[in-house]
């Protein structure tokens, strides 16, 4: 008889770990609180690293293929003169709600919009949940991928809410009209740090301004307002900063973390940001979130490994390496505009 899993949460490694199980024989279920699902964030990175998990999770390396982010180079804010330069090496850049969708199709039955659980109990013979639906279920194990406000990491776990770090990342798109083969970014200024990505075959420049200012995160700010921090910047950032004063279309998020010291806990786990959600800097988050999935598919679906052995392993594997990544992915955004470690 397969497993019975109940994966909270339908984002990436919701999706991710539905696929991975399905694949290798569990009885897979996703549910989603939002009536239909839609994913925010607007780009995601994926190193090398995190696309052998997305190997692992059965996705056809055609899900990620597209050009290499190639070099960066850091220009200092005040000159416009270039101080330093980084090669990513095989890392790629892609849309994340086209992601998405390539990695719902093969899952869309398995998952159920619109529900969220309202009670969890572990009888170490099953977990029980009851829906806010007025269903009820009963599963060999529930995962929680349900993000940074994660219901079963604070209700099944009792675990911490999620830390406010201090920065909040302004994400907004920019057509690529001068033809620039690489990605940039400023030397902090005023609290603030701008930069962008290639992203769309190179055709639009993912740009992100990081803020940590006294004065607030800017949600509603005018990027035209904040554009004058850059003002006299020349070469493509500054082709950058005029297209700020045209207003684009622009998304706010404070950054925040989640650091807990419990994972998993009989039948139930958590994984990807519901039990790591770190800071973009190092745009590790998701791709850490897919190596979770990978290692939860093999221990989950391992012949004759009890569940909570399965979940306890897994525990042990992650928890250690991903937190070494959340301090360095924390000081990065504070350098991001301190240009210094916390």
């Amino acid at each position: 008889m397969s497993r019975r899993v109940l994966v909270v949460g339908a984002g990436l490694v919701g999706l991710g770990l539905a696929h991975g199980l399905h694949i290798r024989g569990a009885e897979v279920t996703v549910a989603e609180r939002a009536p239909e699902l839609s994913e925010v964030g607007w780009a995601i990175t994926l190193s090398e690293r995190h696309r052998n998990a997305l190997d692992r999770l059965g996705y056809p390396p055609s899900l990620w293929q597209r050009e290499p982010m190639g070099y960066e180079y850091i220009f200092d804010a005040h000159t416009s003169l270039p101080v330093n330069t980084f090669e990513f090496g095989p890392t790629v850049m892609l849309e994340r709600s086209l992601l998405q969708m390539r990695l719902l199709d093969p899952v869309r039955d398995l998952v159920r919009t619109g529900t969220a659980p309202v009670s969890v109990e572990d009888d170490a013979a099953a977990v029980g949940v009851r829906f806010d639906d007025g269903t009820t279920g009963e599963y060999d194990a529930v995962i929680g991928t349900d993000g940074v406000h994660s219901w079963i990491r604070r209700n099944a776990l009792g675990g911490p809410a999620p830390l406010d770090i201090g920065c909040a990342v302004i994400r907004f798109r920019v057509p690529n009209e001068i033809g620039v083969t690489f990605a940039a970014r400023t030397t902090p200024v005023q609290g603030s740090r701008l930069g962008y990505f290639l992203n769309d075959g190179g055709r639009t420049l993912h740009c992100m301004l990081f803020v940590n200012d006294p004065a607030g995160r800017h949600h509603d700010t005018p990027l035209s307002t904040l554009a004058e921090r850059f003002a006299g910047l020349k070469g493509p950032l500054g082709h950058v900063v005029e297209a700020m004063r045209l207003e684009p279309d622009r998304l706010c998020v404070d950054i925040k973390q989640v650091t807990t010291s419990v994972w998993a806990r009989g039948r139930v786990a958590i994984a990807g940001d519901a039990a790591h959600a770190m800071s973009p800097a190092l745009g590790q988050g998701a791709g850490a979130g897919f190596e979770d999935a990978a290692v939860l598919s093999d221990l989950l679906t391992a012949p004759g490994l009890p569940v909570e052995h399965a979940l306890a392993g897994y525990e042990q594997i992650r928890r250690p390496a991903v937190h070494d990544l959340q301090y360095r992915s924390f000081n990065a955004a504070r350098e991001l505009v301190l240009d210094e470690k916390p």
